[in-house]
């Protein structure tokens, strides 16, 4: 019999003389299944560019690749760069919680049970004599496969056509089609998993199972992303039978929604598995880390490491980090930060004299307690969705917005008009002369002019462009200037800091010197000096935001990734500057100033305003995605987002751009991101009002 991996098994099963309700439960278990598809394909594309780069699996004997998803998914389906760095950290979260216990049980036997296993090959990884990486895996490691019948019976098929993966196992020849295989290190076993009455019964009572009940064996239970879609009671006793089990450690990765269903990647999330007929079940019960971590302590496993995917990726060894980094190019950090906030990595055990090591431990997140501003602000919903991201605009006369670039989802160069009070939109007609596609650029207006000026950016993230471009708003007429960076630049900033001048600070770049001046009148960008700081100042930190008060001649800078460290900032600094010196002054810390491609302006009375973007630290509510800070007195202070805004308006504070129409008034425009595979959410325009 030839199996199709990728095929939901026995949909036939469906027809015949089944009851509705059976039909029903049947589909939904089918549906869960096919959740498998998509996740085994995303690994496999996976396997296929990452690992061999990363020299991870390779053979003992010759250095070639072993590879194990291939059999499961013959044709590999190329995942985007963001997509497959999500999916090789999962791969790392359970293989690295593995060693772990691997490396601290005093080299006892271990048997790792995994719940839902799908096609996951991991049994085959680690159980294979040829892989170098699974060297200490092979004399102490056994594994225990559970899932539906039919998926195993499927399976095992697959096992029994590829000799390799039957070797490894040691799987003798089997005729018959079947659920259940017994081997000296691998094993499986049907069970749904929602009849719980019968998993306790394999946990407990099996017979030709003893590992299960020998305290001497390590138990290791993973379930990703498998009791997510089963509802929190039936989850919850899988958890509470499997804590039954003597030295027991039970793995858990999935879904989070950390700022309730509201939360705009989170709405996305769920309205995906709703849509696909595996809703998810138990995150609105289990929404956020210390609820899982209260979760597994009530249910038996009092010792407990819990936290999020981008905790995980932040204690990836660095050299690890830069090799997975150099893989592809990417350029989505704000999108896989979304994602990361969003999954759950749980390690938990019963067994107390376990120690969680340092480059395993996750730190304790503290509430981040903020007060209401007592300043007036009113919310206005504009219908203007440009469904793009990462573009640039300017203000020009009548508080009339020029918006250019940017993606929608591909990168483009187009101009538009957004006038009547941000109410109107229109094309620009595109002119013979205009710039080359491009997002993460500037675009500054010059005080005075009817002039906008366009610098850097890119077209792919290792294309990036170093060129000036002259924008005529009165005539729309674009002119490249001939000037050009002394290094391409884009995630960078800039401000206007005279009639003729532009002051531009970090970004993507090559280029040592942390600001420059670009010259209008002269047509020359020009270094800036750095005297008088009073703290250490990072190098060009990537999607900072700055703003500037012309009035004081006071800029501010807030928050940005250093590429060196991979730390995002939480600082403001002050800044003023003359005849090409500036002097920097560290103003405040504050947990929510750290922030990544977030955008800000000066108001007035002291006061900055910063919205969106996305920290490593947590993902923003409606009460920290845009916040007040007082520079003068060092206070930040919630603009909290009205319910009705929150939760019925589209919202994305991710590539949009903050726009200053007046003394009194805000545009929040464009904005969008892909929510991993879940679909793309974009930003519908605001206007907010200050009353001082």
């Amino acid at each position: 019999m030839t199996v199709d991996p990728l095929m939901n098994p026995t949909i036939s099963s469906l027809k015949g003389q089944q009851s509705k309700r059976e039909r029903k439960l049947k589909y939904a278990d089918l549906a869960v299944q096919g959740t498998n598809n998509s996740s085994i394909a995303s690994k496999r594309s996976v396997e296929s560019i990452y690992l061999p780069k990363l020299g991870v699996n390779e053979n003992v004997i010759d250095g070639t690749i072993r590879e194990y998803f291939k059999y499961f998914v013959p044709k590999v389906i190329n995942r985007s760069p963001c997509i497959n760095r999500g999916y090789w950290l999962r791969l790392h979260a359970i293989r690295s919680r593995l060693e772990s216990i691997r490396d601290d049980c005093n080299s006892r036997k271990v048997l790792v049970v995994n719940l839902g296993c799908g096609f996951d090959p991991l049994p085959f990884q680690l159980l294979d004599k040829l892989n170098k990486d699974s060297q200490l895996f092979l004399e102490r490691f056994s594994f225990l496969d559970i899932d539906y019948s039919d998926l195993l019976k499927n399976k095992i098929e697959i096992i029994k056509q590829n000799s390799e993966l039957a070797e490894i196992v040691a799987l003798k020849d089997i005729e018959d089609v079947t659920d259940t295989i017994s081997c000296n290190q691998y094993f499986t076993r049907p069970c749904d998993l929602n009849s719980t009455s019968n998993y306790k019964k394999l946990l407990l009572e099996s017979q030709d199972l003893p590992e299960l009940q020998d305290p001497n064996v390590v138990k290791v239970f993973i379930a990703e992303v498998s009791l997510a879609y089963m509802k929190s009671e039936l989850s919850d006793q899988i958890i509470n039978i499997s804590s039954m089990v003597p030295n027991s450690h039970f793995i858990m990765l999935e879904q989070l929604i950390p700022q309730g269903e509201y939360e705009p990647f989170s709405k996305q999330m769920l309205k995906h598995f709703k849509k696909n007929d595996s809703p998810l079940q138990s995150v609105e019960t289990y929404n956020t880390i210390e609820s899982q971590r209260e979760r597994f302590r009530n249910l038996g496993f009092s010792n407990i490491n819990v936290g999020d995917m981008l905790q995980l990726w932040n204690s990836v060894p660095s050299t690890t980090r830069r090799a997975v980094e150099a893989i592809q190019p990417f350029d989505e950090l704000e999108e896989f930060s979304l994602f990361c906030h969003h999954y759950v990595l749980c390690h938990a055990t019963n067994n107390p004299e376990f120690i969680f090591r340092d480059q395993y431990k996750f730190n304790t997140e503290s509430e981040i307690e903020i007060p209401k501003s007592d300043m007036n602000v009113t919310f206005t919903p504009l219908d203007i969705d440009l469904k793009r991201s990462f573009g640039a605009g300017i203000v020009h006369s009548n508080s009339n917005i020029i918006y250019h670039g940017g993606c929608n989802p591909n990168r483009i160069s187009e101009t538009l008009q957004i006038t009547e009070n941000v109410t109107q939109c229109a094309l620009f007609e595109k002119t013979t002369i205009s710039p080359p596609v491009r997002t993460c650029h500037t675009f500054t207006r010059i005080p005075e002019t009817s002039q906008g000026i366009v610098i850097g950016g890119r077209n792919a993230p290792h294309k990036p462009y170093c060129d000036t471009w002259l924008y005529n708003y009165e005539t729309n007429e674009w002119s490249s200037k001939g000037s050009k960076l002394p290094q391409s630049r884009f995630r960078h900033c800039a401000v206007p800091i005279s009639n003729n001048q532009i002051l531009i600070y970090g970004g993507v770049t090559k280029d040592t010197d942390t600001f420059l001046i670009y010259n209008l009148t002269r047509d020359t960008y020009e270094t800036v000096e750095i005297v008088n700081i009073t703290t250490s100042f990072p190098d060009n930190m990537s999607s900072a935001s700055m703003s500037y008060d012309k009035e004081s001649n006071t800029g501010f800078i807030i928050g940005g990734l250093n590429p060196q460290n991979n730390i995002v900032s939480d600082v403001l600094y002050t800044f003023t500057i003359s005849d090409n010196h500036i002097t920097l002054n560290e103003v405040m810390r504050h947990p929510l100033l750290c922030r990544y491609g977030a955008k800000s302006t000066h108001l007035s009375h002291g006061k900055i305003l910063l919205a969106g973007g996305t920290s490593p630290d947590l993902l923003f509510s409606d009460k920290t995605s845009i916040v007040i800070i007082d520079y003068v007195k060092q206070t930040v202070k919630s603009v909290n987002i009205p319910e009705e805004i929150w939760e019925t308006a589209p919202l994305c504070l991710v590539g949009f751009d903050l726009l200053q129409l007046d003394s009194n008034r805000v545009a929040i425009v464009a904005g969008a991101a892909t929510c991993y595979g879940f679909g793309n959410i974009t930003n519908s325009s605001l206007m907010l009002t200050f009353s001082y």
